[in-house]
């Protein structure tokens, strides 16, 4: 074999590998994950953008589910989800047995089910935002405010071609609904993610327990002044329509 058939040779053996490994590459998803909680007080926004990288074939496909956990001190309101998804704003599950009522020390942990979207700032990329509200703690004779923090959800994807990739039979595949407005069931791919930012620690003030004399004293002197203004008025009005 003459020097140029072996040079041929070695490109296209070259050029062969470079394009099996550059398909092995694009055909399982490498994913980086952003989380933070917007705003301020009790009352909070969960946001999770979520960018695909080598998978730019099959993007346009493909849907996304978080399977988040909520801690005992935050909790996702299901009628208030309820009433976002009418207006398109939010896709998610929640339970409807969650107690929104409840103080931290009398809940427990739930779950919920979150269905991304895609990111119009971004290509390649999904987005959710869903409201989280944080309970009441007991009251304490040490610290002055408690951090919540925010477990990193389960990633579910699922693509409508060519799915599952076959790199990616190493990941799991599992049965979680194919929406929130429908029972029926599909198999989504449970695959690792990059975290790349986590700002998902929330703070909240905790009642003093030194301060409780003081608040119940204060508390029922209002109670009385506020029930004596309206028993005056009352007695007032009675006595002009006399």
């Amino acid at each position: 074999m003459s020097k140029l058939q072996v040079t041929v040779v070695s490109i296209l053996l070259i050029t062969i590998n470079s394009a099996v490994s550059t398909g092995a590459e694009y055909s399982c998803p490498q994913l980086k994950v952003e989380r933070e909680i917007l705003k301020n007080g009790f009352h909070r926004d969960l946001v999770t953008r979520v960018s695909i990288q080598d998978f730019v074939e099959q993007v346009d496909s493909c849907r996304i589910l978080l399977n988040e956990t909520m801690p005992s001190g935050l909790f996702m309101d299901p009628f208030q989800i309820s009433s976002l998804q009418q207006h398109h704003l939010v896709e998610a599950i929640v339970p409807t047995s969650i107690d929104v009522e409840a103080p931290e020390y009398l809940s427990k942990e739930h779950t919920a089910l979150v269905y991304m979207k895609p990111d119009e700032t971004c290509k390649d990329c999904y987005i959710s935002t869903v409201p989280v509200h944080a309970r009441y703690h007991r009251p304490s004779a040490e610290v002055y405010e408690m951090s919540i923090h925010v477990r990193s959800p389960q990633l579910l994807m699922r693509c409508s071609k060519d799915f599952p990739p076959r790199d990616c039979t190493k990941h799991p595949l599992v049965e979680a609904p194919c929406g929130s407005s429908t029972e029926k069931e599909c198999e989504w791919m449970d695959l690792p993610y990059t975290l790349v930012i986590d700002n998902t620690t929330v703070k909240v003030p905790v009642g003093i327990e030194q301060h409780g004399p003081v608040v119940c004293i204060v508390t029922i002197a209002v109670t009385l002044i506020c029930t004596g203004m309206l028993l005056r008025t009352i007695y007032k009005h009675k006595q002009k329509s006399t």
